[in-house]
């Protein structure tokens, strides 16, 4: 991959963000050649840090799986920002970088003297992206938000769980992941405008926002139909058609009918296939690949309507086929004749299994000092041209201050000893090489 052009390459990213939105957002411009420069402190570290240990490795600084994904490819810096040696330090960098990324809660850096009126007259043309929950403008920015919150807030909530239960949620953040790539999107974008006009710009990100479009036809119901969001009926599954008088649907509509998961040999968690076909000369395709058994040539199941009607009985006789054989077996199958059908993959299955994501290159791996070899996640994006690669593993902490006082800023090695010593970029009373987790997250 170093042979490969890239395309941010010269540009200087000077990186505020912690936990997992904004930590995307600097992950992403860095696979694509920008230098990303993560502001540290030892004292208050990036809660990911502390995060996903490998089952044998005692929890440190610098070993927390999940920040080395999260992380990759950038340099980091330690500096106190609450000093006032240390903010200098930081307007000196911010003159010589083209992005500051930043998701603390609206008003953090404000409070800091660096909202965007001081780092544009610090830093003219400089594009500054923030994410918070909600934005910096309205009465709830002040609303401080975590996963779940925002996901109440958005409508995900609402539609997740089965029916006639409470709410169950969605486990990770999913929207984490979204205002990350929806951050990277704005600051690139951001990146051509001012390479056309000049003109940097302020990007003020919420994340209950981002999360909208996941709710899809939901809310789109409600603009055509005023309908509200469908609970306890709702979610469905994965069938298009819920009911026996056809009047209730998932938000695909009536669009097929076999449309489910159908367990498979093996009886684990995950021996499970999907299967959906969407027109009688599938389903007539269909029964020709699995042999025309004695059921499915009744005449009942040759029209979509005769097919909802019996799905029941459909569903248990499609399932008595495919747990007699391996889900990748019945995908190959089906795939092969037209019909459209998945494996359900687990975690094993994706890192060690599927021979898609290994042809397509995913999974990158690479070394770290701590940690070893490990297979990281690369970005799901192929280009002729600037392919984006995870350039290193996630720094260990304060690696790379040499490298921004020296070569960056162009202080001599006398003038980064006096910061040393003052405690300007790491807290005299804490040793470098003994720091314990006293509670890792997970």
């Amino acid at each position: 991959m170093t042979n490969q052009a890239e395309a941010l390459k010269g540009i200087r990213v000077l990186d505020f963000t912690w936990s997992v939105s904004g930590s995307t957002t600097a992950r992403i411009l860095a696979a694509f050649g920008a230098e990303v420069i993560k502001v540290e402190w030892p004292k208050t570290p990036d809660a990911m840090r502390f995060s996903m240990y490998a089952k044998d490795d005692e929890p440190g600084l610098n070993n927390g799986a999940f920040f080395n994904n999260l992380n990759a490819g950038k340099k980091s810096f330690t500096v106190n920002v609450k000093s006032e040696r240390g903010m200098e330090i930081i307007h000196e960098l911010l003159k010589k970088s083209d992005v500051v990324l930043e998701n603390f809660s609206a008003g953090v850096f404000k409070k800091w003297g660096l909202d965007y009126k001081t780092l544009e007259e610090i830093s003219p043309g400089i594009i500054y992206m923030s994410i918070s929950g909600l934005g910096h403008t309205g009465r709830h920015k002040i609303y401080g938000t975590w996963g779940p919150t925002a996901a109440g807030l958005n409508g995900m909530t609402f539609i997740s769980g089965m029916p006639k239960t409470h709410p169950a949620g969605w486990g990770y953040s999913i929207m984490d992941v979204i205002a990350g790539y929806t951050g990277a999107f704005s600051v690139m974008t951001a990146l051509f405008h001012k390479k056309r006009t000049g003109k940097g710009q302020y990007i003020d990100i919420s994340q209950v926002e981002t999360g909208l479009p996941l709710a899809g036809a939901n809310l789109l119901d409600f603009t055509v139909n005023k309908r509200s969001s469908k609970r306890p009926g709702f979610p469905p599954g994965n069938r298009s058609v819920t009911s026996k008088d056809h009047r209730e649907n998932n938000y695909r509509g009536k669009v097929g009918c076999p449309h489910n998961s159908y367990r498979c040999a093996g009886g684990g968690d995950n021996d499970w296939c999907t299967i959906a076909i969407f027109s009688d000369k599938e389903w007539s395709t269909f029964k020709h690949a699995i042999g025309n058994p004695e059921w499915s040539m009744e005449e009942k199941y040759d029209t979509f309507e005769g097919r909802v009607s019996h799905q029941d009985e459909l569903d248990r006789n499609i399932e008595a086929y495919t747990m007699e054989r391996n889900k990748f077996e019945v995908m190959e199958l089906l795939q092969n004749h037209g019909i459209s059908c998945g494996a359900v993959q687990m975690n094993e299955d994706l890192m060690e299994n599927d021979p898609q994501l290994k042809v397509r290159g995913l999974f990158e791996r690479l070394k770290h000092p701590l940690l070893g070899e490990r297979n990281l996640i690369g970005l799901p994006i192929k280009m002729s041209e600037t392919q984006p690669y995870l350039h290193k593993t996630a720094p260990l902490m304060g690696e790379d201050n040499d490298y921004v006082l020296s070569e960056v800023l162009g202080y001599s090695k006398e003038e980064i000893k006096v910061l040393d010593e003052q405690g300007v970029l790491w807290p005299n009373d804490m040793p470098k090489d003994e720091f314990k987790v006293v509670r890792p997250l997970w």
